[in-house]
């Protein structure tokens, strides 16, 4: 061995680690600041006021099949609008109607605990199948009224569903009333996957049909390790294509970008190697 070749070897022993604390370190970095972007924390209305009502929505989950935004509602009086006897509790009856189409509004008795309710809006503007491009709007409406009269209200927002990225535009509060607008499109972390995704189906189908050109070419026959791994690769692709995030349907735009084609490719390739191999052995 040559003094050039051992030391391109040492350098190669010592560039390989330090390529994967490098590729650690920007993964670790991606992630907090997508967490932290991913937490977004909106406030619509005038939490100055003394005697008001808040309202505090989290988002659950989107639910991009079914068209719906699932939400937690939370209803906080303040002030005069408080129970002296107990915090969480209202001093008179409270009746919060919202954008929801999938329930009717939710009704607090004077003094009675509050808890926290599930309402599902419906998502505007967006088709799933578009996986991993698709976006949605939606507008939360709500109207409080404290004893048959409208209150100051304002309304917190926070997103907490991780495969989704949620953000306020536009929004607004007045007595009573609390709307904003929303924006919902797919996180960071999964479009970077859904490429992932279509990368890999790509780089295999290739693979496999680069296998088959070779055995062909070279009248190698029936390859019985090959065929087998062609054959596996063509049933492994539909589990790794149902492993994208939300389960999209079949049709979406990520089949026709790499998982259709992909099967196409494997499938063309592992017929083409037995049929050439079968002819080899009806010539000799």
């Amino acid at each position: 061995m040559s003094v050039a070749t051992a030391t391109r070897r040492k350098w190669t022993y010592f560039l390989a680690p330090l390529g994967v604390l490098l590729a650690v370190a920007v993964g670790i970095l991606a992630y907090y600041h997508e967490r932290d972007t991913r937490e977004g924390f909106y406030e619509v209305g005038d939490t100055g006021q003394a005697d008001r009502i808040d309202l505090g929505v989290v988002v659950q989950r989107v639910d991009a099949p079914a068209r719906e935004l699932v939400l937690q509602v939370l209803v906080t009086p303040h002030g005069t609008a408080r129970d002296r006897g107990d915090d969480r509790s209202s001093a008179k009856d409270l009746v919060v109607d919202s954008s929801s189409v999938a329930a009717v509004p939710l009704r607090f008795r004077a003094g009675e605990r509050i808890s926290a309710k599930e309402l599902r809006v419906p998502l505007d503007d967006g088709v799933v199948s578009d996986f991993p491009f698709d976006r949605y709007r939606t507008q939360l409406y709500f109207e409080v009224t404290s004893g048959g009269e409208h209150v100051a209200t304002t309304m917190s927002y926070a997103d907490h569903d991780p495969f989704f990225l949620s953000r306020v535009t536009g929004g607004d509060a007045a007595d009573g009333e609390a709307r904003a607008d929303l924006l919902i499109k797919r996180s960071r972390s999964t479009f970077i996957l859904a490429w992932f995704q279509v990368i890999v189906m790509w780089a295999l189908a290739l693979s496999v049909l680069a296998g088959a050109l070779h055995i062909v070419r070279r009248g190698l026959g029936l390859v019985w390790p090959a065929l087998g791994w062609m054959a596996a690769t063509l049933f492994a692709l539909v589990g790794f294509r149902n492993a994208a995030p939300g389960l999209p349907p079949i049709g979406s735009m990520i089949d026709y970008c790499a998982f259709f084609w992909a099967e196409a490719v494997i499938t063309l390739a592992l017929v083409l190697v037995v049929v050439k191999g079968i002819r080899l052995k009806q010539k000799s």
